[in-house]
């Protein structure tokens, strides 16, 4: 059975107002750009956790696309 999870209407409005503030399309680009440079400067030490890591980043950034799609309508900064 699987557990569902509440989320509080000052979750919503944090993030809302995070997205306010930080337009997704930027952030997800910015993220992008610190995750692959990270990457490129991790290759002769990989993290024991990369796999965590990259699914993490994969799901985030997927995430931040959902945002994008649904926040077309709001005024770019």
């Amino acid at each position: 059975m699987s557990t569902k999870l509440k989320i509080s209407k000052k979750f919503k409005t944090e993030l809302r107002q995070f997205f306010e503030a930080h337009p997704a399309k930027r952030v997800n680009r910015n993220l992008r750009e610190v995750f692959m440079t990270y990457i490129y400067y991790s290759l002769d030490v990989i993290p024991l956790n990369m796999s965590d890591i990259i699914w993490d980043m994969q799901s985030l950034m997927e995430l931040i696309d959902v945002v994008e799609d649904e926040t077309t309508d709001w005024p770019e900064q």
